[in-house]
């Protein structure tokens, strides 16, 4: 038995085509599935926190008159302090502010992270404290300690000596942009942080909350809604999706109101609040994609079930004569069945090992593209249990398929099993079973082919769509800015400081040009209205961009018509540039050049020209108007030389010349910075690519799986046929006939389905029954083909 047992698992590896497309198609199978469970796992699984369906969030928005949301998830600070100081329904709150700063007494001058909250944040979110303690909440008399609590990982990083120390007696303070703090606690560093600004973002430095409020300026903190502030609690009354208290909406309602008014603001805007789950925050998103993911999942997995049945039925009638000739000479049939079971569950337990390490690369690939926009990935572990249910799912259905594979080999007639073994005279699958599967199969290969072809010749275009501007070479420097004033002095000063700093690294031997940018490129969190018109109703909101002189010749962006800025349009600012997305929607064209345009103030803004759109897959290519520059941000573009570049700490250095405070707060690689953007075009090429690969590839192994047992099964009458006369060319012909005829049907289920694709996207309804026409001419010839083959193989020549 055992020698038997051996004998059947060699035999694996000495029919290497059959086993690597089993195994590759099973493993790849076995790893989606696993993959797919493990993220809807994570997308559903309670949140590791003490109580976690009693979280909430403040969910807090800005509507106008008409109720339409200006601003949705954003809160003042103000608003989110009370808030969770007043409201009785939480038995436990915190306010949280994300902001960062830079480490001014630090030789590098690192921008950290800074979490402005509560020590309730600590206890609410069991952030563990390693060493110290907490930062002090305030005063008898009001005055909050400028205190701060580090991440054990900060520490270690820039402190290390405070994490040596004994008897805490030596006293750590750190610059944080202007203003000095006393380290006081470190908390450890854990993966329990809750993620609720911005995935994969970790805080290096925790500060109490109340700093973020001038007690002096009111008025403005209430009307400065931020999307960066936020409110989390503990609630086991606060209703999800309700709103709070009346009394607090109305009182920061009215205050919102009175800052306006006190802005000189004619806006009739209103702020709302209302609590949701804290959970749905964190996990909305993937919570949607998980339920999609799992059916595709699993129906990926069936359908290459399917497609391996019909390859392992036709492999195992294909030993049937084998298998007969040992029963013949003597062999049990327990032992040759007992020996083909453990032939089976070694090819899936084989399969289920290379799964384990696709789903290894598949966490390592989910973690590293989608850190920047799923929060919470780090909690995406597999684990040994995850692994065991694999192998035990493997186990079970590899005694499935050899139990079923090996009762259609009967042993009743061993004779006429070993006269006909090879001929077709054996067991098959119903006739409508085949066919029916033979139907979707085709059906299922034509439209992802369909799909993938689309697919593949979309995100291929896209990532050859050009950018419109010139990355190589060219950094964006954010300047640690100190004053913001508007008077005129202050502004005065801050455009000389500017032009001294142009002129400073324009002359520098690595750079080759300078200009003023308030903004990264690509960044677009500035809004402006704009339109034909001054009244408000004709006017557009779209991007909008402070630049200097220099700008678009600098980043290489064609000019299409007029003229760009110098540096008198910057002193006059009665002069505006859109680019050419801006045009097509407010219907200008080149001859519209000097026309008058209308703002917010509505002033009329002299159109002084048109410029080509930056383009990235991320952002695609908004509409954009481009201003004079303020003098109000000092940051700048900065293109250097051939093979040349500069670190932050060199740009500090050339700006510090000029004044001595100045700092660098960034510096952004545009080339890398545009790569970012466009990486998700990228990944959806290679990956509908590698997806759609499989899907064929499993689809022309159930083709031929299930060509070569209808060829069987039909293999005595095409015998007879031939024998009575009938010639070869003239019994291929007519199966191929008859297989026409379920071609046929395939196709008008695959122009079904994909004609409703069309129908749910019909800007690309062209290019997608383009790309269906080539599936259906690609899998009319496989299918053909195959067909042709497995019949010269039985078919006798004469």
């Amino acid at each position: 038995m055992m020698q038997e047992n051996i004998s059947s698992i060699k035999a694996l590896f000495n029919k290497l085509r059959f086993t690597v497309l089993f195994v590759v198609l099973l493993a790849s199978a076995l790893a989606g599935g696993a993959l797919v469970s493990l993220i809807a796992w994570h997308a559903y699984a309670p949140l590791p926190y003490a109580q976690p369906n009693q979280l909430i969030w403040l969910h807090g928005s800005m509507v106008d008159d008409k109720d339409s949301v200006v601003m949705d998830k954003a809160l003042s600070n103000v608003a989110a302090q009370y808030i969770a100081q007043h409201d009785t329904r939480l038995s436990m709150a915190t306010p949280l502010h994300y902001g960062d700063a830079l480490y001014m007494n630090h030789t590098s001058q690192p921008k950290l992270n800074l979490t402005y909250a509560e020590p309730t944040f600590f206890t609410l979110f069991e952030q563990k404290l390693v060493q110290g303690r907490y930062f002090s909440q305030g005063q008898a008399d009001g005055v909050i300690p400028f205190e701060a609590v580090v991440s054990e990982c900060f520490a270690k990083r820039y402190m290390p000596k405070l994490l040596e120390q004994q008897n805490h007696k030596q006293v750590y303070s750190m610059q944080l942009d202007q203003q000095t703090f006393q380290v006081v606690g470190v908390v450890a560093c854990t993966q329990t942080e809750p993620q609720i600004y911005m995935p994969n973002r970790y805080t290096d430095v925790y500060i109490s909350f109340g700093h973020t409020i001038d007690t002096h300026a009111m008025s403005q903190a209430h009307i400065s809604v931020r999307y960066n502030t936020f409110v989390v609690g503990r609630s086991a009354t606060a209703q999800i999706g309700q709103p709070i208290s009346p009394d607090i909406t109305a009182y920061l309602d009215t205050q919102f109101r009175a800052g306006l008014v006190d802005f000189g603001s004619a806006l009739n805007n209103h702020v709302r609040f209302e609590y949701d789950a804290l959970k749905q925050y964190l996990k909305g998103g993937i919570q949607q994609s998980s339920d999609w993911l799992l059916l595709s999942g699993g129906a990926f997995l069936l359908i290459t079930l399917i497609n391996l049945l019909t390859f392992y039925l036709l492999d195992i009638k294909k030993q049937q004569a084998q298998l007969v000739l040992k029963a013949t000479l003597g062999a049990p049939l327990t032992t040759l069945r007992l020996a083909h079971y453990w032939q089976v569950i070694i090819l899936f337990l084989l399969s289920a090992m290379c799964a384990v390490v696709l789903v290894e690369l598949g966490v390592f690939a989910i973690q590293m593209f989608g850190a920047q926009s799923i929060a919470h990935l780090d909690w995406l572990q597999v684990n040994l249990l995850h692994y065991f249910m694999m192998f035990a799912v493997a186990t079970v259905l590899a005694l499935g398929f050899a139990v079923f594979g090996f009762k259609q080999l009967p042993f009743t007639s061993l004779y006429q099993n070993l006269q006909g073994a090879g001929k077709g005279q054996e067991k098959q699958l119903p006739q409508w079973f085949s066919v029916s599967i033979l139907v979707t199969q085709l059906s299922i290969g034509m439209v992802v082919l369909c799909i993938g072809t689309w697919s593949a010749n979309y995100f291929g275009s896209q990532m050859q769509t050009p950018s419109g501007i010139e990355v190589e070479d060219t950094v964006f420097v954010a300047r640690h800015q100190v004053s913001w004033r508007q008077d005129e002095a202050a502004i005065a000063e801050r455009k000389q400081l500017f032009l001294s700093n142009l002129q400073a690294l324009s002359s520098h031997p690595k750079v080759a040009a300078v200009a003023l940018s308030s903004l990264n490129p690509f960044d677009t969190s500035y809004l402006a209205q704009i339109g034909k018109q001054p009244v408000k109703s004709a006017q557009v909101t779209m991007h909008s961009q402070s630049v200097g002189e220099g700008y678009f010749t600098l980043l290489g962006i064609p000019l299409i018509a007029g003229d760009t800025f110098t540096r008198l349009d910057s002193a006059r600012r009665e002069s505006v540039i859109i680019n050419r997305a801006a045009a097509e929607i407010l219907d200008i064209g080149v001859e519209d050049i000097g026309l008058s345009l209308y703002g917010r103030s509505g002033q009329p803004i002299k159109l002084l020209g048109i410029v080509d759109n930056i383009y990235s897959h991320g952002k695609g290519a908004p509409a954009t108007v481009y201003f004079p520059h303020d003098y109000f941000e000092g940051n700048m573009v900065v293109r250097f030389k051939p093979n040349q570049s500069m670190s932050k700490l060199e740009l500090s250095q050339v700006l510090q010349q000029q004044a001595h405070g100045q700092s660098v707060r960034e510096v952004v690689g545009l080339a890398t910075h545009l790569s970012g953007l466009n990486q998700a075009a990228v990944l959806s090429f290679y990956s509908g690519l590698g997806l759609s690969f499989l899907m064929i590839m499993q689809v022309l192994v159930g083709l031929y799986g299930l060509l070569g047992n209808l060829v069987l099964a039909q293999q005595p009458v095409l015998l007879i046929k031939q024998q009575v006369g009938a010639t070869r060319l003239q019994l291929i012909i007519e199966q191929i006939h008859s297989r026409l005829v379920h071609f046929g049907a395939a196709m008008l289920i695959a122009t079904s389905v994909t004609l409703g694709l069309g129908a749910f996207l019909p800007t690309m309804a062209s290019s997608l029954l383009l790309s269906y026409l080539c599936a259906v001419i690609l899998s009319f010839i496989v299918l053909f083909i195959i067909e042709i083959n497995h019949l010269r193989g039985q078919l006798k020549k004469y």
